[in-house]
């Protein structure tokens, strides 16, 4: 199978370019996503420091997420006309300003406003290099380059976790912020430099629209399926700190080394997916995937110590390596038209899901305790990966070769 383009390619194409460009791309999204998880595993230090509890200060989660989901439907169109390197470019400036500044200052509520436009600047990484591979990438090779894509970002989880716990005991969860704005700054420059060797592909005004992406074939069923897992994998993985503090007495360094394996793991599955794919069908890495996160919260739920919550963070991070890539791949190639639009829409879905999960999650296990609210997570995964299953499983883009 060829990847479909809907109108021509223009640029510099040249393969060396190409592939500097798309690097660039996956140190901006490891930067992002380090950004992202590393307030897992300093929860607990926040809530300390500012007197509330763990639940409330989720609510730094969710002011990340919420924006960064919301300011995708911006960036897709905008990317689709103006090019997808500039608009990265310029959105990776604002970024690396907003996070060097996120631990500068004294009021829970001006965290929460900073680390909202942060996630509203960084909403335009991610979805805009996951279309610069569907646009320059065959379909057929796409997973494999997604899932090393989405090995950057696992590489991020990992560290994230191990960074934010350690500079979070040895210092202040206030030390995490400035090296990393430093770092994003050194994106935004690289990403200014190569703005000129973008692939470009173009196509008609009036197929850039949302309406036209919502009209393509499954895309109103993946928009769903990703946000429903959003809803639980990203609202509800960072709660496991909390879990780990309030039935086994961790500490912020120890709760970020124990998160840090589910990003270890995803980095395992994403080196492994070309032998997976040659193997495995998508309906298998969905059914698979989907089963394994939903197992993770289980055992989690009744873990009668620490290291059977390890074992889930490993599930957790095998799971959604296989699950979530196969969804990323599938919205590549759903309205190839104007791919940054479609990539936007999925992402908003995603980010909104993870929002409203974290949202919902810190008031289940307010009201209910971790055990019952990680009990139900992991059902509802379950729901989710036997729907997801019905609805695209069985409608295979590929499959391995006979």
């Amino acid at each position: 199978m060829t990847t479909s383009h809907a109108g021509t390619l223009s640029g510099s194409a040249g393969g060396d370019a190409q592939r500097q460009l798309l690097f660039i791309f996956g140190f901006g999204a490891f930067m992002v996503s380090l950004d992202a998880r590393v307030v897992a595993p300093l929860l607990p230090a926040i809530a300390s420091e500012f007197g509330i509890s763990t639940a409330h200060a989720g609510w730094v989660v969710s002011s990340y997420l919420l924006p960064c989901g919301f300011f995708q439907l911006l960036y897709g169109p905008l990317a689709d006309r103006l090019g997808k390197v500039t608009v990265a470019a310029g959105a990776m400036v604002v970024f690396s300003v907003l996070t060097a500044l996120s631990g500068a200052f004294s009021e829970f509520g001006t965290l929460i406003v900073l680390r909202g436009l942060t996630g509203a600047s960084a909403a335009a990484i991610i979805p805009i290099s996951i279309a610069y591979i569907g646009d320059t990438v065959p379909y057929e090779r796409r997973q494999v380059a997604l899932s090393r894509f989405m090995a950057t970002m696992a590489t991020a989880h990992a560290v994230s976790t191990v960074v934010g716990g350690t500079l979070g005991e040895l210092f202040s969860w206030r030390a995490v912020f400035l090296p990393l704005g430093l770092l994003a700054g050194v994106v935004a420059a690289l990403l200014v430099l190569h703005r000129r060797r973008e692939l470009r592909v173009t196509a008609s005004p009036g197929k850039r629209r949302y309406a036209d992406a919502l009209r393509a074939p499954q895309m109103v069923p993946l928009l769903l399926l990703v946000a429903s897992e959003g809803c639980l994998f990203m609202g509800v993985f960072p709660y496991l700190s909390g879990l780990l503090e309030a039935r086994f007495s961790l500490g912020t360094m120890a709760i970020g080394l124990l998160l840090s394996l589910s990003g270890a793991a995803q980095l395992l599955v994403a080196w492994q997916m070309p032998r997976l794919l040659r193997r495995f069908p998508e309906s298998t890495l969905l059914a698979s995937g989907g089963s394994a996160m939903g197992a993770a919260y289980l055992i989690a739920a009744a873990a009668p110590s620490w290291h059977w919550v390890a074992l889930s963070t490993v599930l957790i991070g095998l799971g959604f390596s296989s699950f979530h890539s196969t969804l990323q791949t599938r919205a590549t190639e759903a309205f190839p038209h104007g791919r940054a639009t479609a990539l936007a829409l999925f992402a908003f879905s995603l980010f909104s899901g993870s929002s409203l999960g974290s949202l919902g999650f810190a008031w289940l296990s307010g009201q209910y305790g971790y055990a019952r609210a990680f009990a139900c997570g992991g059902v509802l995964f379950l729901v989710l990966t036997v729907a997801t299953w019905r609805l695209l499983g069985r409608r295979l883009l590929w499959q391995p070769a006979d």
